[in-house]
């Protein structure tokens, strides 16, 4: 193998280089990230971050003895994959070819259509996300998040410490349920009623009111009506593999692979968030 392309400037992508260049591939190694920046850590991003109390240089994951010496490619997408020939395109036009491809692309924030193009309607996935976020968690104000995963918990915990009135809207009884239990939900859902996070559980959104750029407030499916300055929607995720359509590699709510990360294509393989891989 004389060049290794990995897709994807992300945790999984850098320690894929890493691990490549630790078994002893000294041959070209190319990282394709759509962001202007080099992998970063994404936890912190509604945490420390989002509050102010570490930098965008602390979430760097890079370390100076690295010794990666990759070629990056950042600021643009891949846009298509010829698995026959191991083309990858890029959104400028330009084409990588290689021997070997690790696919690391990760996943995105799952939208609302209803709420698309509107100023005070926020997703938090990346840097830039919370970039945009941390200005509004002004005290006083009122947060509405829809989704009580972790992002949508760690965003309401912040914004509360700040001084904002903050309800968080789950449509099951108990949140966070699919990911720690329902013991462990009730548990976690009292710590944030203690700490003023106002929660709603059991009910889903019937409608939002908005202005032509903000939404205003919404209406429960029960008939509550909630006001709100700021939303933050919270509700899961998506891989990023529509850009492997035709490629040869076989997708199916993610990139299928084996337990080892290996695709339906030899030589291409998949790792991280994108990744939908065999567990015995």
């Amino acid at each position: 193998m004389q060049t290794l392309a990995i897709v994807g400037a992300s945790l999984a992508g850098l320690s894929a280089a890493r691990a490549a260049r630790a078994q002893g591939f000294s041959g070209r190694l190319v990282i394709i990230g759509d962001e202007h920046h080099r992998p970063y850590d994404r936890p912190p991003l509604s945490k420390d971050f989002l509050l102010g109390t570490i930098t965008a240089e602390d979430l760097f994951l890079e370390t100076d003895d690295d010794g990666l010496n990759a070629e990056w490619i950042l600021g643009g997408s891949a846009t298509g994959l010829d698995a026959e020939t191991r083309a990858i395109r890029l959104h400028d036009g330009r084409t990588v070819t290689a021997d070997g491809i690790v696919i690391a692309t990760g996943a995105r924030a799952r939208q609302m259509p209803a709420l698309a193009g509107l100023d005070n309607v926020f997703y938090l996935r990346t840097m830039a996300d919370a970039q945009s976020l941390t200005p509004r968690l002004v005290a006083g104000a009122r947060m509405i998040v829809i989704g009580a995963g972790f992002i949508g918990a760690e965003v309401a915990s912040a914004a509360a410490s700040r001084g904002m009135a903050v309800t968080m809207i789950n449509n099951s009884p108990v949140p966070f349920t699919a990911q720690l239990g329902q013991d462990m939900g009730s548990v976690v859902a009292n710590l944030h009623e203690a700490n003023g996070v106002s929660l709603i559980c059991g009910t889903g959104i019937d409608e939002f009111h908005s202005t032509a750029d903000s939404v205003t407030g919404l209406r429960l499916a029960d008939g509550r009506e909630l006001a709100a300055d700021v939303v933050v929607v919270g509700i899961g995720a998506e891989p990023n593999v529509e850009w492997l359509a035709g490629s040869g590699v076989e997708v199916d709510g993610g990139v299928l692979c084996d337990a080892m990360g290996r695709t339906s294509v030899p030589g291409i393989v998949a790792v991280g968030d994108c990744a939908a891989w065999f567990d015995a």
